[in-house]
């Protein structure tokens, strides 16, 4: 199976940046995951997957202006009982649980900047790609009405980057008051979530 396989021709538009073959070899063997698998179909076939505009999955990539998902790992996600995978555009965070919920090893799970708490999603790799693929992005975004949620997608944020929202998504302002946006590194934005 191919990841284009998995992920083109759906509901959603997904762009699937090239692969760095140096750093596929790498990480494949780091993560112990080839293309057997879909979380190795990720790392051996991809540099990073956008979905909607909306969703950037970690791949093989060592361009500065994209994030590789060993050395990303290696920076915010080691020792934690996740993965990352990769994040939104609205400062969520998705990640492969291996640990951190006993219950629910393998199953995706979400950071909520409505929340600040990992939810887990119920579903494993699989439904993840497939819901990258053909899910309704607008409605799991409802924080946000349909046409801010165009307008923050249309903006096309950077995959190194992402939005700080103010009044912040988890406060009571968010639904009351307007909502100053702003672009931010994304290392910042994971130092200041994750710690």
């Amino acid at each position: 199976m191919e990841l284009s396989e998995m992920l083109l021709n759906g509901a959603n538009s997904v762009e699937i940046i090239p692969v760095d073959v140096e750093a596929a070899a790498i990480n494949s063997e780091y993560f112990q995951a080839d293309a057997s698998t879909n979380f190795g179909l990720l790392i051996t076939q991809s540099g990073g997957v956008i979905s909607n505009g909306v969703v950037r999955l970690l791949g093989s990539n060592r361009d500065p202006n994209y994030r590789d998902i060993n050395l990303f790992n290696i920076k915010f996600g080691s020792g934690r009982g996740f993965i990352i995978l990769g994040d939104d555009i609205f400062g969520g965070i998705f990640a492969v649980n291996t640990g951190l919920f006993p219950e629910f090893v393998g199953n995706i799970m979400y950071f909520a900047p409505d929340t600040l708490d990992w939810e887990d999603m119920e579903i494993r790799m699989s439904g993840f790609l497939a819901w990258l693929r053909d899910g309704d992005m607008a409605e799991y975004y409802g924080q946000f009405s349909e046409e801010e949620y165009e307008a923050l997608r249309a903006r096309n944020v950077p995959f190194n980057k992402v939005l700080s929202i103010v009044p912040p998504q988890w406060s009571a302002e968010f639904n009351t008051n307007p909502h100053d946006v702003r672009e931010i590194d994304i290392n910042e934005h994971y130092k200041l979530t994750l710690g």
